[in-house]
C-alpha cells in the first residue's frame, strides 16, 4: 500500500516542478517591457484555468440507498486517497515574434489521471479516470490590451478527448437477487466527447482575476479502439451544458510607509488564494438511466490556498455532489468532501 502512495504522490509532485512567474501583474517596468510580456500574461490565465491538480483525502457518502451496496475492491471500507493528475502539454503557444493569428493560439496534448485508493483488502485502486486529447485555446479579444494594467480578456477553449478506464470486464454486475448496477470494480467504460468553452476573465494587475465561462459537450463514437461502450447510450447522457466560475487573489506588490521615517519599502505578497465551482448540466434522452430521478446536475466548489506561489504546492478543500465523476461509477449519487495539497504549473 504505501508504494501506490508514493507512485501517485510522486507523479503529482513530479508534475508541479516549474519556473514561478509573476505575470498578471507587473513589479517594475523592466518585465512590463519585456517584448513577451503580453504573450506571458496570457498563457499564465490560460494556466490558471487547466484542470485542477491535487492529492487529497476523500469523504465520500451516498445520497441515494445504493441497488447493490459497496463490496470489498469497491471502497467498502472508505478510501485513503483520491488525486488527480493532469497537465495540458504545449504543442505551441504564442511568442511576440508570432504572426498574430499565432499569437492568439495555445494548441495542447491534454492528459489527465484521477486514481481513487480505497481501505479495503490490500488497499487497490480504482479503476482511474484516464483522458487524454487535443486541446485548443483562441484568443478573441485585442492581443495588445494585455498590455493594460487592467484588462478583460476573451478566449474560446476546444478540446477533443478520450475517456476511458482500461478495464476489460463485463459492464454491470447483479446480486444473489437479481439487482443489477455498473461494475465499480473491474467493468469496461469508454466514451469520447468535444468540448467547447467561451471564457471571459477580468484582471485587474493588483488586485484579483474573476472569470466565467459557460461551453457545451457533445459525446461522439469513432469507433475502434477508442470506440463509446454501447451502454451509455441513453444513460450516461450524450451531451452536457458546462459552467465555471473562478475568483483568484493574485500576488501583488504592497508599498509600506515606515510611520518612524520618510522610508518606503515595497514587499511582493506571494500568498494567493482562489475559489472555483464548476457545473455540469447533462442534456438529452436520459431513458436508459436505471433511477427514477436523472440526476443531471453535478456541482464542484474548490478553495485553494497557496501560501507562496514560488514553491508551487498549497492546500485545497473541495466539494462535490452529483453522480460520480469516477467513470463507470456514474449511476452512484454521492456527496464527496475532501481536503489535501493542492498543485500548479506555472508554464513559460
Amino acid at each position: 500500500m504505501i508504494m501506490k502512495w508514493l507512485i501517485i504522490a510522486g507523479c503529482l509532485l513530479y508534475t508541479g516542478i516549474s519556473r514561478a512567474q509573476d505575470v498578471l501583474w507587473s513589479p517594475d517596468s523592466l518585465s512590463a517591457s519585456s517584448p513577451n510580456y503580453a504573450m506571458n500574461r496570457y498563457n499564465q490565465l490560460l494556466g490558471y484555468h487547466d484542470q485542477l491538480m491535487y492529492l487529497t483525502w476523500p469523504y465520500i457518502s451516498p445520497a441515494v440507498t445504493r441497488t447493490i451496496p459497496l463490496r470489498d475492491g469497491e471502497g467498502k471500507n472508505g478510501y485513503w486517497l483520491e488525486g488527480n493528475i493532469s497537465n495540458r502539454f504545449v504543442i505551441h503557444k504564442g511568442k511576440y515574434y508570432n504572426p498574430e493569428i499565432l499569437q492568439r493560439l495555445r494548441f495542447t496534448f491534454d492528459v489527465g489521471l484521477t486514481p481513487r485508493l480505497t481501505r479495503d483488502s490490500s488497499s487497490p485502486l480504482l479503476p482511474t479516470n484516464n483522458k487524454f486529447g487535443l486541446g485548443l485555446d483562441l484568443l478573441l479579444s485585442p492581443v495588445s490590451a494585455l498590455l493594460k494594467e487592467q484588462t478583460t480578456p476573451v478566449w474560446l477553449t476546444v478540446q477533443l478527448h478520450h475517456y476511458s478506464n482500461g478495464q476489460a470486464d463485463s459492464f454491470f454486475t447483479k446480486d444473489e437477487n437479481g439487482n443489477q448496477r455498473n461494475n465499480y470494480r473491474s467493468g469496461d467504460f469508454s466514451t469520447d466527447y468535444v468540448r467547447l468553452l467561451f471564457n471571459v476573465a477580468n484582471i485587474s494587475a493588483k488586485d484579483h482575476v474573476i472569470s466565467a465561462a459557460i461551453g457545451w459537450q457533445q459525446e461522439v463514437d469513432p469507433k475502434g479502439p477508442l470506440g463509446r461502450s454501447t451502454e451509455l447510450i441513453n444513460s450516461y447522457g450524450n451531451q452536457r451544458i458546462l459552467f465555471s466560475f473562478q475568483w483568484l487573489k493574485a500576488s501583488r506588490l504592497v508599498t509600506i510607509n515606515n510611520l518612524l521615517s520618510s522610508s518606503i519599502k515595497k514587499v511582493t505578497k506571494k500568498r494567493q488564494f482562489s475559489f472555483r465551482t464548476d457545473l455540469e448540466y447533462i442534456a438529452g434522452n436520459l431513458s436508459q438511466f436505471p433511477l427514477q430521478n436523472k440526476y443531471r446536475l453535478g456541482a464542484h466548489a474548490y478553495l485553494t490556498y497557496m501560501p507562496s506561489i514560488t514553491n508551487e504546492v498549497g492546500f485545497m478543500l473541495h466539494t462535490y455532489y452529483g453522480r460520480d465523476y469516477l467513470n463507470i461509477r456514474y449511476d452512484d449519487i454521492v456527496f464527496i468532501g475532501e481536503a489535501g495539497l493542492y498543485m500548479r504549473i506555472n508554464k513559460r
